[in-house]
Parts: structure tokens; C-alpha cells; sequence
């Protein structure tokens, strides 16, 4: 990985690789035959879908969306955005 420092950056070290994100899994909870619903590893709630609806590319769509909102949410902390951005509106 090379990094290179920038005097415009404050003496920080800037790599040029993406930043690597926390990883988060996801479980399908079925203990209801009507409803699908998609959790993330803490149990938290993500999606519901019709049992006889749900599709392997709807289900990790919503995935990929709860994901993008948790990292924008969590930008800050994981050093994505320099104090004083604003947050992007949907």
C-alpha cells in the first residue's frame, strides 16, 4: 500500500487505496411463514417482505441500502469525512 503525505492535508497520511469499512452480517429471521425479514447482526430490523415475494436480489438490495446509510451515519467516526462536511441528503 503507498502512502504519500500532503503538506495541504495537515502533515496527515493520505493512502490511495479505498478505505476499508467495518463489516456487517445480515440474517434472514423466517420464524414467521407469511414474512421474510432481513436483520442485522445486532437484530436490529432492516426490511420485511411477502415470504411468497422475496427475491435473493430484493433481499440484498436492501441490504446494500441499510449498509450506505449506516456508514453515512457513521462517516465521522470512521474518519470518511473531515469536521465541519455535511452530511449528504438522500
Amino acid at each position: 500500500m503507498e502512502k504519500t503525505s500532503s503538506p495541504k492535508r495537515s502533515g496527515r497520511v493520505v493512502s490511495k487505496e479505498k478505505p476499508l469499512f467495518p463489516k456487517f452480517d445480515y440474517h434472514i429471521d423466517e420464524s414467521d411463514p407469511d414474512i421474510v425479514i432481513l436483520r442485522r447482526q445486532d437484530g436490529a430490523f432492516v426490511a420485511a417482505f411477502s415470504a411468497r415475494g422475496a427475491t435473493r436480489e430484493g433481499i440484498v438490495e436492501a441490504a446494500k441500502k441499510d449498509y450506505g446509510k449506516l456508514i453515512e451515519a457513521n462517516a465521522e467516526l470512521l474518519g470518511l469525512r473531515e469536521n465541519g462536511e455535511r452530511k449528504r441528503s438522500a
